[in-house]
C-alpha cells in the first residue's frame, strides 16, 4: 500500500532501542515506522555523499573542500528549518512496520528548491510511505534524529571533529 505522508514525528523508544517515526497523512491517518540502530548507521554512511552530489554548484577539487560545503549545508539547515516539539500521545493504536529500505530520489522541480522523495519500505515492500522534502529539511530531520538517538553513540558525519585529512606528501611527518 502506498501512503503519502505530510509530516514525520520522531522519537526514540529506550525499551525497544529503536527509533520510531510516525508518518501522518492529510486524512489524519498515521503509520509507525521502526528503525534499528544498524539501519540508521548504514544510512549515515551513504547519505552525506549522496546529498553532496545533489547540489548543482560546481564541485570543489578536494575532498576537504567538499566536506566543508557539506558541513555548511548541514549547519545552516539546523538553524533555518523549523521543528515542532511536543509529547506524542496517539489516541488510537497505530499500525507499525520495520523500515527495511529507504529510497532517496531527487525530484525535478520548476523552482530553485530541489525536492527529495523518500520512500520508506518494509521487507516485503507491502508498505510504502512516500515523503517529499528539500535538502535542508532532510538535513534537519537527520540532525533531530541524531539528537534523539544519542544513546546509540553515533557520530554526526557533518561535525567538524569527524574530518580526517591525509596527505601523500608527508615529508617524514604524520598528518591527521
Amino acid at each position: 500500500m502506498a501512503f503519502i505522508a505530510d509530516s514525520i514525528t520522531t522519537f526514540y523508544d529506550k525499551e525497544e532501542d529503536r527509533l520510531s517515526l510516525i508518518f501522518s497523512g492529510k486524512d489524519k491517518k498515521q503509520l509507525l515506522g521502526l528503525m534499528t540502530r544498524q539501519f540508521f548507521k548504514g544510512l549515515l554512511i551513504q547519505l552525506p555523499n549522496w546529498l553532496s552530489q545533489q547540489y548543482t554548484a560546481a564541485m570543489p577539487k578536494t575532498s576537504e573542500q567538499q566536506w566543508e560545503i557539506n558541513h555548511l549545508h548541514h549547519q545552516i539547515s539546523q538553524q533555518n528549518v523549523a521543528v515542532t516539539y511536543g509529547k506524542i500521545q496517539p489516541d488510537h493504536q497505530i499500525e507499525s512496520f520495520l523500515i527495511h529500505t529507504i529510497n532517496l530520489t531527487k525530484r525535478k522541480s520548476t523552482d530553485s528548491d530541489q525536492k527529495i522523495k523518500l520512500e520508506f519500505l518494509d521487507s516485503s515492500k507491502a508498505t510504502e510511505i512516500i515523503f517529499v522534502l528539500n535538502a535542508a529539511q532532510l538535513h534537519k530531520l537527520i540532525g533531530e534524529i541524531l539528537k534523539q538517538v544519542h544513546a546509540w553513540d553515533i557520530e554526526n558525519p557533518w561535525q567538524e571533529e569527524n574530518i580526517t585529512s591525509f596527505s601523500s606528501d608527508t615529508k617524514d611527518r604524520i598528518v591527521h
